[in-house]
């Protein structure tokens, strides 16, 4: 039997719990969740191959990245991808926002390396298009044909 790795400690007059191992398993869950949100956007993750091809760009220039919007980490990648634009008719009709577009491959992965260094090993890995998902607090690299299913 493994020794238990979870702790309690005292923050101002507040116990707190530090447990890595659900830490850890709600890491997997929302990463198991950037999955279905690439699926759903399957349509627009062709798009923006076909985009790729049409620029003439290989899977090293470029990555197609789909950002929650409202996400702690998506919002710093909306504001660069589509700068000043108005996501509240999205929430309004009760939609997520999501940015989805091009970006440079080598700053996506310095970006996202900064609070998921898993997500880009895994982008650094993958030599061919590839798409990146910025949602439930983490990130996620696929392989753009992964969308298909």
């Amino acid at each position: 039997m493994s020794k238990p790795t979870a702790t309690v400690r005292m923050f101002g007059d507040e116990e707190v719990l530090d447990d890595p191992d659900a830490v850890a398993f709600i890491r997997g869950v929302a990463k198991a969740n950037c999955k279905r949100t690439l699926q759903l956007s399957a349509d627009r993750v062709a798009h923006f191959r076909g985009r790729i091809a049409a620029l003439n760009l290989s899977w090293d220039d470029a990555v197609i990245i789909l950002v929650n919007v409202d996400d702690i980490h998506g919002r710093l990648f909306a504001d660069v991808l589509m700068p000043g634009h108005d996501w509240q008719p999205y929430r309004d009709r009760g939609e997520v926002p999501f940015a989805r577009g091009l970006a440079p491959r080598k700053a996506t992965e310095r970006g996202i390396g900064i609070f998921d260094a898993e997500a880009a090993a895994r982008l650094r890995d993958i030599q061919e298009v590839a798409v990146v998902v910025v949602d439930h607090g983490v990130a996620e690299a696929f392989v753009a044909m992964e969308a298909d299913r």
